[in-house]
This record gives structure tokens, C-alpha cells and sequence, in this order.
């Protein structure tokens, strides 16, 4: 009878490897995008209370090219907040695979599924064509530009 303990241990400790990274994908996940991106480290005694409902968030974005926007968001619920990060997030990501913005200083932002972008592209038809793009992500109902060339 052949020995298979060195070869079990491998296959276990790669399968628990599997299964952290796993847990660790889906936790981050989890995470809206914006709470991930402006995270900042607690102190261990540090306490987080949770966010009451009919909560007020302000967004204020920048970017190098001076590109800005400052909205006041009210969310009867963390669902809804989540969903607009997670729409932010899919139309930047729309966006840069599209190339339009590329160079460009773009900022996008949502409210209840409204995108709004601004900041500066490189012609009127970039501009356009950006809110063609934004406006084809599931889940957004409108998109208002601010953007300019």
C-alpha cells in the first residue's frame, strides 16, 4: 500500500489557499468601491458605528486636471448607496474600456441610478459619444452631462 500523506496535506493546503482567496474576493465584493477607495486604517480600539438610515453623503471628487464634483446624496437605505457606487463603477469602467476619456480628466458620479459625469474630453462628440456609452450600462436611467472640450 502506497503512502499518500505528503500528497493529501499539498492537496489540502492548496484547497484552503483556494478557499481564502475565495473569501477574500468575496469580501471585498462586498464593499461598495467608494468605501474601499477612502478607507482609512482604524486604530485597533477604534469603534465604527453603524450608518443610521436617511443618511446625507457628500461626494466630492477631484482629479489632477482639475476635473471636480461635489454632490449632497440623501439615501433612505445603504442598498441604494451601494448600487450607485457599483453603478459608478461600472460606467467608469465602460468608459475606459471605450477609450473616450482616455487623457482626460472625467469624473462620474450617481444619485438613485442618475449618472452625472463631468469634467473635460476632447471634442463635442466625445462628449457625446461619453454619454452614449454611460447611458448603456445596466441599471443607469439617466446620465447628465457636465462635461466639457
Amino acid at each position: 500500500m502506497t503512502n499518500h500523506g505528503p500528497l493529501l496535506s499539498y492537496r489540502t493546503a492548496r484547497t484552503l489557499a483556494i478557499v481564502a482567496i475565495a473569501g477574500a474576493c468575496l469580501a471585498l465584493q462586498s464593499t461598495p468601491l467608494a468605501a474601499q477607495q477612502n478607507a482609512i486604517p482604524l486604530a485597533p480600539s477604534a469603534q465604527v458605528a453603524p450608518v443610521p438610515p436617511d443618511t446625507t453623503y457628500k461626494n466630492t471628487s477631484t482629479v489632477d486636471e482639475h476635473a471636480h464634483s461635489e454632490t449632497l446624496h440623501h439615501y433612505s437605505s445603504e442598498a441604494t448607496r451601494a448600487n450607485d457606487a457599483m453603478l459608478i463603477a461600472a460606467v467608469k469602467s465602460a468608459l475606459a474600456n471605450d477609450g473616450v476619456i482616455a487623457g482626460h480628466a472625467v469624473v462620474v458620479d450617481c444619485d438613485h441610478s442618475k449618472v452625472t459625469l463631468a469634467g473635460a474630453v476632447g471634442s463635442k462628440s466625445d462628449a457625446q459619444h461619453a454619454v452614449q456609452v454611460a447611458s448603456a450600462v445596466t441599471g443607469v436611467t439617466a446620465v447628465k452631462s457636465k462635461l466639457t472640450w
